[in-house]
């Protein structure tokens, strides 16, 4: 069983028709809910990884599969909030993860869009180095997501579950980017930017709990002006 469906066991469980309901209501609701869930499939998926690797001897686990939960997850409250974004989409031979709005905004003006990176693989930084030198979009604008925080330009915000591998370890997971260790090497202080009239979190507070996302992601549609919510599978 994959950590998408022991996502969507989860989600069964808890009611998706009411999450729904509830987010689109309050969708500052959806942080400490998300934390639930996350936790939840967490508990799930070690359940599930331990039975597997008892039947099976020649399983094997992606160690990346935090990350697939974060992209299945976040295409859900995606889904549910009816947040307007495009997935896997090729843009001068760049495969994007996901686009918000989509991509004719993105085209359009680039500050006012958004890019989504799952870290899935190896890849991920130089990835996001090739992005630059193929679109011409600001470093604020594109948004890392992993399981611990990454050794990327400060200037990208990188969403984490935790704040470092030893909470992964422990399966504490990271909610306040205030308690960020000191020799994490990222800085806490909260400050803010102006683009084309929007006010976007620098990066100098650049890991931020994944919790957050759906509520920061509606938070610059909001800033932006975007019209015309709809999703775009």
């Amino acid at each position: 069983m994959s950590i998408k469906n022991d996502l969507y066991s989860v989600l069964n469980d808890l009611g998706k028709e009411s999450l729904q309901i509830e987010f689109q209501s309050n969708i500052n609701s959806s942080v400490p809910k998300i934390k639930e869930i996350i936790s939840k499939t967490i508990e799930l998926r070690y359940k599930n990884k331990d039975k597997e690797m008892l039947y099976n001897d020649n399983y094997n686990d992606s160690e990346k599969s935090l990350s697939l939960l974060c992209e299945a997850f976040l295409h859900f409250l995606l889904t549910i909030t009816s947040l307007p974004s495009q997935r896997k989409i090729m843009l001068k031979d760049v495969e994007i993860d996901l686009v918000i709005p989509d991509l004719k905004s993105l085209n359009k003006g680039p500050k006012k869009s958004l890019i989504m990176k799952f870290d899935k693989d190896a890849s991920t930084i130089n990835y996001i180095d090739r992005l630059h030198n193929n679109i011409p979009i600001d470093r604020e604008n594109v948004w890392i997501v992993s399981p611990t925080p990454l050794d990327i330009n400060s200037r990208n915000r990188n969403y984490v579950i935790y704040k470092n591998k030893k909470d992964e370890e422990s399966h504490i997971l990271f909610t306040d980017n205030k308690k960020m260790d000191e020799n994490s090497n990222y800085f806490i202080e909260k400050e803010n930017v102006n683009i084309n009239n929007t006010n976007i979190q620098n990066a100098n507070s650049n890991v931020l709990p994944f919790f957050n996302i759906i509520v920061d992601i509606d938070k610059f549609l909001k800033d932006i002006k975007h019209t015309g919510f709809k999703f775009v599978p």
